[in-house]
């Protein structure tokens, strides 16, 4: 059962208490500036190419876990042609598919219709997907309590995870945990039990680090430990420890420095888990992972 929406005023002071907005955008700079190939993304560059705020005038507002009052993402929005989104894709876990979340850059603008024209293209992460192509919903606005979806080719189940996957994608954008309404349908309301059990804020696909980074993420994991590893390109693991996971809601802030600087230059994947097997009901624990590029 939700539980009460609190203030507005409220999600963003937690939001910004919570968040280092200048560390979101270092990232995504960093992110587009040296992104390996496959994380490429035509659709963003061929809208203007990438320009970003100082983090001076970054704005910082809430994502919301679906069931908790605060969640610990943000939506951090530069002043200039440039806005950043948080977007949920499905990806696989031990229980099935379940949603993960990701950063984008997107052209400024109103948010809400930005997130959704976001999850109508690919992720950048690779292990992620979504099924919906361009043009399966055509508008979104957010009006007498819900968010209005004005649906173009798409057809949608609301008992879907790809539907779920569009309602804690705009929930997102408003930072608020309103229903999402499907033309003339009924609202659809955030289920807890779609997100995947761990997920990685930081580092973003396909980041350029030197000497050390600072990995965030938020997990629900046996006793708040979230082991994290590195693998190299065969595989082998270089680097390990863990991360603690402790707040308030379903899904807990964890936080981990890494140094990188004994580790030779080239590509590696970073990889954060949960850790009681249990989680993943007798499968294995739930993963998130992101390529990195030790410079």
């Amino acid at each position: 059962m939700n539980t009460p929406l609190p203030d507005l005023g409220d999600l963003l002071h937690g939001a910004v208490d919570e968040i280092e907005p200048a560390d979101r955008i270092d990232a995504i700079r960093a992110r587009t500036a040296n992104a390996p190939t496959r994380a490429a993304r035509p659709w963003l560059y061929a809208a203007g190419g990438v320009v970003l705020a100082t983090a001076a005038t970054v704005a910082a507002f809430a994502v919301l876990d679906p069931s908790s009052p605060k969640d610990h993402g943000s939506m951090v929005m530069p002043t200039g042609e440039d806005q950043v989104v948080p977007v949920y894709f499905i990806g696989h876990t031990p229980r099935g598919p379940r949603l993960f979340r990701e950063y984008d850059e997107v052209p400024a603008g109103d948010p809400l219709q930005a997130a959704l024209d976001r999850i109508q293209a690919p992720a950048d992460d690779p292990d992620y997907r979504t099924p919906w192509a361009h043009g399966s919903f055509a508008s979104a606005r957010q009006a007498q309590g819900v968010i209005q979806v004005e649906v173009g080719s798409a057809e949608v189940d609301p008992d879907s995870l790809s539907t779920q996957q569009v309602v804690l994608t705009l929930q997102a954008a408003v930072g608020e945990r309103v229903p999402v309404r499907f033309d003339d349908g009924a609202p659809v309301t955030a289920d807890v039990d779609a997100l995947s059990q761990v997920m990685i804020n930081d580092p973003t696909e396909g980041l350029e680090v030197h000497e050390h980074f600072t990995a965030r993420g938020a997990a629900n994991s046996f006793e708040a430990n979230v082991p994290w590893e590195i693998l190299d390109d065969n595989d082998v693991v270089v680097a390990h420890g863990f991360a603690t996971a402790a707040g308030t809601g379903r899904m807990y802030p964890w936080e981990a420095h890494i140094d990188v600087s004994d580790l030779p230059f080239g590509y590696y994947t970073f990889v954060a888990t949960t850790d009681d097997p249990s989680g993943g009901e007798g499968g294995g624990p739930d993963s998130d992972t992101r390529t990195i590029i030790v410079r």
